[in-house]
């Protein structure tokens, strides 16, 4: 495995611990961190003010978007990350990429707002940049930590959870509310904690997914997990990259048919 600082195996120790860890881009330091605020600035303003019908919750950016600013795909493939996800996967990662989106404060409890773990692999490390102020009533990132994990052992197969179900398990003064300031960081283990985007109530919420699975995962690019980006796509996003990222990118080309990415419908 890579070596890591102290402050990395930190954030390893508590991934494997509690299954999640908030921190910033200030704390985290990366050299990449101003390109990446620059550029989300720049996506944001062309994200729409609001929903476009009554059952819209979400808006991703659309992968043009991200075409046009290729630092935020790069920010997710700097060196320290690499060193984190593989330390906390234990095996040479693949890079999903990125969804950047915005979530709408219309008050739907559906999809991911509902209590769920991520099911495309065994294992699995997620990473939230927030890109605006966070606070209890502007859709907080929520998990459960995993130490209370046993608790659901006999509810595995059920994907979506509500609160109520949550509830009969594990008391809510334990479940976990990440607020915090834009530039907040979240690392977390997707597929072994209960996690949710609370509903936003008051107003919007901009952040950006980075996403991090093994070179064989179990679930691959499937229905709601089509991939983000096309082949083709991914070539112009990882032109300029050294061998290690370009390999993070491309895990899938000496695998099975069923590994190559099948692209979302657009």
């Amino acid at each position: 495995m890579p070596t890591l600082s102290a402050i990395d195996k930190k954030i390893v120790e508590a991934l494997n611990r509690d299954g999640a860890y908030i921190t910033s881009l200030a704390e985290l330091s990366l050299p990449l961190n101003d390109q990446l605020l620059n550029a989300a600035n720049e996506v944001s303003g062309g994200l729409p003010k609001g929903p476009a019908h009554a059952d819209q919750f979400v808006f991703a950016a659309a992968p043009a978007e991200i075409l046009k600013n290729p630092v935020l795909f790069a920010w997710g493939l700097q060196e320290r990350l690499l060193d984190i996800a593989e330390n906390y996967l234990r095996v040479p990662v693949g890079f999903r990429g990125l969804f950047f989106q915005k979530d709408f404060a219309n008050k739907q409890q559906v999809s991911t707002r509902l209590w769920h773990r991520d099911p495309e692999d065994h294992r699995l490390l997620k990473i939230v940049v927030y890109l605006n102020d966070v606070d209890s009533a502007g859709g907080p990132f929520e998990f459960i930590p995993k130490r209370f994990m046993g608790s659901f052992r006999f509810l595995r197969y059920k994907l979506f959870r509500s609160d109520a179900e949550v509830a009969e398990r594990v008391d809510p003064s334990n479940w976990v509310s990440c607020t915090g300031r834009a530039g907040t960081v979240i690392f977390f283990s997707a597929a072994h904690v209960l996690h949710r985007g609370k509903v936003p109530l008051d107003s919007h919420r901009r952040a950006i997914f980075f996403n991090y699975h093994t070179r064989q995962p179990i679930k691959v690019y499937s229905g709601h997990w089509d991939a983000p980006f096309l082949p083709e796509e991914l070539h112009v996003l990882s032109q300029d990259l050294p061998s290690r990222q370009k390999a993070c990118v491309f895990w899938w080309e000496d695998g099975a048919k069923a590994f190559q990415p099948k692209v979302r419908s657009r």
